[in-house]
């Protein structure tokens, strides 16, 4: 028996895909045996386009509904009155957005044909613009049921040609029995969007009957959301989809689980609702969390849709869920199939994994020779486990640690003691180990990130060698190494790593997490560096405005980690106070501007300077001797700068001359005193990017010389170590200043330290003749995370004069008895260190020996000590645990939990979870030119209808009206025809208007009968 179909074309934009739908329809090789138009929603001129098809009717429906509503109309339209449809009766469901090819229909109702118990088909859908592109080639489900597409985004090779029985199809395409759509009830309204094609075929499976897919049949599918969710390249559009997809999915598993387990799946949809949307933020989807939130909650509250989804599927439920499990999709297929689709994205996308040839390329060597150096420089500190001298002091315990990143007395922590935090944490047996650690790894470390910043800009070994092993044995690093100066050590550590993330922060939200947390680390370290960073972080916000928002991103972690300081520096009065080192603050002399140039940040260059003077040359000599070791280096970056891809150039020149205008600035501002002597800013932080920047430009030539470059990065490195040499040999000899942590204060103190830590020793330093420096120290000895620059003040605050009043009381011959304010304050113990004037010093010892409140305690390594008569060991110090809790306003303490919260947010964003999400391609839009020439045919033929079909009818008024398709009636008009408001107006053409399924109205005056058109060929 030959089968009849009917196509049901649902159209709601019209244009130009809509022209060459009509034609691949008309133009099939199998004509079908009717053609029914639905205009959802569309406007007038879609319905002239559709009249114009040769479509037997055209129902015009007022406001836009789901597919499966739509076709539901037509699918109604297209029945004859009384008769009940048998097998031969065929629906064939398209939208504007879907050409078939010519032989489409034959193709596919062959496939019906051969086989009686399939009731649903499903052709090979291909992408418009593409057709050598699969979309779909029929659907199934997950072992957990989420739904899964069989082929996607695949070159159609007819490589799954031989395919036939699947689960089930999507709706465009879909070729349906009429009586199995009749007696299923057609779509879910529930699934308006997504799965409503599968939802159908698994309910026509549990029946009992099957479903296949022809890919000899093809159709060509822009995916506009006429039919399915609508898919294009905008964020928005795609975030969309994902929340339709997720509603649609949440309902068929509430819909096909059963009634117990679909129950408590109800009930727990909201924590469902809240650990999506934390797993969104994990999976760097911070797009989608507002979506799956919204997936869940809807169908949280949309319990009458799922029973009324559950008594549907029950109602034909013959052949139970059993016989589904074949055409599941197993997970072995699941997992392949998305490791092919990653991997065909990041190829589509150019984002590829970008091969560093770590050990061919010389990675390894260049590492394995940073660990020889830093074994031969530090090898003095490999058995330590704490540390003090120069700008290094212990740690305190982990639960101190963290409690010193907090406001404490209305004075901010420095963003630095988070770094500290973080850093002690590794070792939280003992923190202070940490900071060993370290140092021993400083050299490795800047090696190995500087060498990865170096594969991103040339394919040459020596010049990624160069980059490396000069960035790591630079005279910033090597001498802060000397010194003991930690945030920079830091700094060296995460500049090469940053660098990379915030090149590649628009690639992925996990790239604009990690480069927001290295921000972070390195401005704490360096607050200098904050103007440079806010300029560069503006001109990579404005160079191109993709990405814009996970560029923002990297600003995140800095600005909440600086908040307190700025506010609280502005409110002073002091803003450059924001810009003060954190740590211990170390005495130098800053470098000339020569010395700057050629990256020594102390005047001297490093030992240089006393070496030639001691020579009887100094000056310039030792300048331009540095000069000539630096050239081949400078040489090779001059070259870059010509040679290398722009970006590069001006990346590598901007960050150099921000480095160099940073480390000048610091060497004037002179913000902080220590005794009688003005410090300036530390040079060191400017002079580490400048250096930086150099050494790329110079990898960059050395990548241009090919072969040649060996031999001069290997005269330019020889150059680089020689003249770090003095520092170096000062390393490898051991003669640092530093020692164990035992060493920071005398035995009696730190014995009485570990079991009264509230107890304080005051520690008066003979400057010069009549000068004398003191400060308080709590507990066993200084800790570094105690040290907050805020308190750094140049104005006498009320503290500073209470100390200055108790050491003049103890330096007074003949004083008060102070042991009351002693007490008071806290003070158990009086350390008078051997640095200082000598005469000073002995004066200062004959006063305190003579003290009454005062009993020596001997002489001791720091230098002499005394005990305060009776000291209240009970006291706590202010800074203590007992008191830091009352010391922490409830304003500190939000301030201290959005941080905390912020930096656990960034963290989870910048975890690198391997997700890759698939972007289409720009499509071409229908042109605006042929729409509007389309549309002014349209309204050509139609007058030329009306105008033919009034000769022929004379003037007779009383003819019966044709409604307009697309154009909802009025109240007044629906009233005097007794329609019902929501009925849908069909317009049958040619036909008269009694003979349609819309009510009867009277023809109102100069209204134009439609009368059918030629078909489009």
């Amino acid at each position: 028996m030959r089968s009849r179909v009917t196509v049901i074309l649902v159209a709601q934009q019209g244009g130009e895909w809509l022209d060459q739908t009509i034609a691949g329809i008309t133009a099939q090789s199998l004509a079908p045996t009717a053609i029914i138009a639905v205009n959802n929603g569309g406007s007038e001129r879609v319905s002239e386009q559709l009249m114009a098809s040769g479509a037997e009717r055209v129902i015009g429906l007022g406001t836009r509904v789901p597919f499966g509503q739509a076709v539901a109309q037509g699918v109604q339209a297209a029945g004859t009155p009384g008769a009940e449809p048998d097998t031969s009766d065929w629906i064939w469901l398209l939208s504007e957005d879907a050409c078939p090819e010519p032989a489409a229909l034959e193709h596919i109702v062959s496939a019906v044909q051969r086989a009686p118990s399939v009731v649903v088909a499903g052709p090979k859908l291909v992408d418009w613009d593409r057709p050598e592109h699969i979309i779909e080639l029929g659907q199934s489900l997950t072992r957990y049921g989420a739904r899964w597409t069989l082929r996607r985004q695949e070159l159609d090779q007819q490589q799954y040609d031989h395919m036939q029985d699947v689960l089930g199809v999507g709706p465009v395409g879909m070729l349906v029995r009429r009586d199995i759509w009749d007696e299923l009830g057609g779509f879910d309204p529930a699934l308006p969007v997504y799965d409503d094609g599968l939802d159908f075929c698994v309910r026509a499976r549990l029946s009992g009957h099957r479903v296949e897919v022809a890919p000899a049949s093809r159709v060509r599918f822009a995916q506009s959301g006429v039919a399915g969710p609508k898919i294009d390249r905008r964020r928005s559009v795609l975030r969309s989809a994902h929340r339709q997809a997720r509603t649609a999915h949440l309902h068929r598993r509430l819909a096909y689980a059963p009634a117990p387990f679909a129950f408590l799946a109800w009930l727990g949809l909201p924590l469902l609702a809240l650990f999506r949307v934390l797993w969104a933020l994990i999976r760097e989807q911070p797009g989608h969390m507002v979506g799956e939130f919204v997936s869940a909650m809807s169908v949280f509250f949309r319990p009458h849709a799922i029973i009324a989804s559950r008594r549907r599927i029950r109602a034909h439920n013959t052949a139970g869920w059993s016989a589904l499990r074949q055409l599941r999709i197993d997970p072995k297929s699941v997992r392949t199939a998305r490791m092919i689709d990653r991997e065909a994205i990041l190829a589509s996308t150019g984002l590829q994994r970008r091969e560093l040839h770590f050990i061919s390329s010389g990675g390894l060597a260049v590492l394995a020779a940073a660990i020889v150096a830093t074994i031969a420089l530090t090898w003095w500190a490999l058995p330590r486990t704490n540390i003090t001298g120069g700008g290094l002091a212990p740690l305190s315990n982990l639960g101190q640690l963290w409690w010193n990143t907090r406001a404490l007395d209305g004075v901010p922590a420095d963003p630095f003691a988070w770094v500290l935090a973080l850093l002690g944490s590794v070792t939280f047996w003992n923190p202070s180990h940490a900071i060993v650690l370290l140092l021993i790894a400083a050299i490795p470390l800047t090696a190995l990130g500087a060498w990865i910043w170096a594969a991103q800009l040339t394919e040459s070994k020596a010049g990624r060698a160069l980059t490396a092993l000069g960035f790591a044995l630079s005279p910033v690093l090597l001498g802060s190494l000397d010194a003991g100066r930690l945030p920079t050590l830091v700094l060296t550590i995460v500049l090469p790593w940053l660098l990379l993330a915030a090149t590649r922060c628009r690639e992925s939200w996990s790239w604009a997490g990690t480069a927001s947390l290295l921000a972070g680390a390195a401005l704490a370290a360096a607050p200098i560096l904050l103007p440079a960073a806010i300029i560069i972080f503006i001109v990579g916000l404005f160079t191109t405005l993709r990405g814009a928002a996970r560029v923002l991103t990297t600003a995140l972690v800095p600005l909440v980690l600086f908040a307190p300081k700025i506010v609280t520096s502005l409110i002073a009065g002091r803003p450059l106070d924001i810009l003060l080192d954190p740590g211990l603050v170390s005495t130098f002399t800053p470098g000339t501007t020569w010395h700057l140039l050629l990256g020594f940040p102390e005047f001297g260059l490093e030992g240089w300077g006393n070496i030639l003077a001691g020579a009887g040359l100094g000056g310039p000599p030792t300048t331009l001797l540095i000069g000539v070791l630096m050239l081949p280096i400078a040489l090779l970056a001059v070259l870059g700068l010509f040679t290398g891809r722009v970006a590069v150039t001006l990346l590598s020149s901007l960050l150099g001359g921000l480095g160099m205008l940073t480390a000048i600035a610091a060497a004037q501002l002179q913000l902080i005193v220590v005794g009688n002597e003005s410090v300036a800013l530390w040079t060191g932080s400017g002079l580490a990017v400048y250096w930086l920047a150099v050494l790329s430009l110079g990898a960059v030539g050395a990548g241009t010389l090919r072969r040649a470059a060996t031999p001069i990065v290997a005269v330019a490195l020889l150059g680089a170590i020689v003249a770090v040499l003095p520092v170096s040999t000062q390393l490898f000899l051991g003669r640092v200043p530093f020692g164990p942590a035992s060493t920071q204060m005398p035995a009696l103190v730190q014995a009485a330290g570990e079991t009264q830590p509230g107890i304080r020793t005051l520690v008066v330093t003979a400057e010069a003749a009549h000068a004398v420096r003191a400060q308080i120290v709590t507990g066993s000895g200084l800790r570094l995370d105690q040290i907050r620059s805020a308190d750094r003040t140049p104005e006498i605050t009320s503290a500073d004069e209470s100390i200055a009043e108790l050491t003049g009381g103890l330096a007074s011959v003949g004083g008060p008895d102070l042991s009351a304010e002693l007490r008071e304050a806290g003070i158990g113990f009086v350390l008078l260190p051997q640095s200082g004037s000598d005469s000073e010093r002995a004066e200062l010892q004959r006063l305190f020996d003579q003290h009454d409140s005062l009993v020596s305690a001997g002489q001791t390594e720091q230098g002499l000590l005394w005990r305060v008569v009776e000291p209240d060991a009970e006291s706590d110090a202010p800074g203590d645990a007992s008191e830091l809790v009352g010391g922490t306003s409830l304003s500190g303490q939000t301030i201290w939990v959005i941080q905390l919260v912020v930096l656990l947010g960034v963290l989870l964003l910048a975890l690198p979870t391997g997700e890759v999400t698939y972007r289409p391609e720009r499509r071409r839009k229908p042109s605006r030119w042929k729409r509007r020439t389309s549309a002014k045919a349209a309204e050509r033929a139609a007058a030329a209808a009306a105008a033919s079909g009034a000769a022929a009818s004379g003037a007779a008024a009383s003819g019966a009206a044709a409604s307009v398709p697309g154009t909802p009636a009025t109240d007044s008009e629906d009233a005097a025809a007794g329609a019902e408001p929501d009925a849908p107006l069909v317009a049958v053409p040619g036909t008269d208007a009694t003979e349609s399924d819309a009510p009867a109205a009277e023809q109102s005056p100069g209204a134009k009968p439609l009368t059918r058109t030629p078909p489009i060929r």
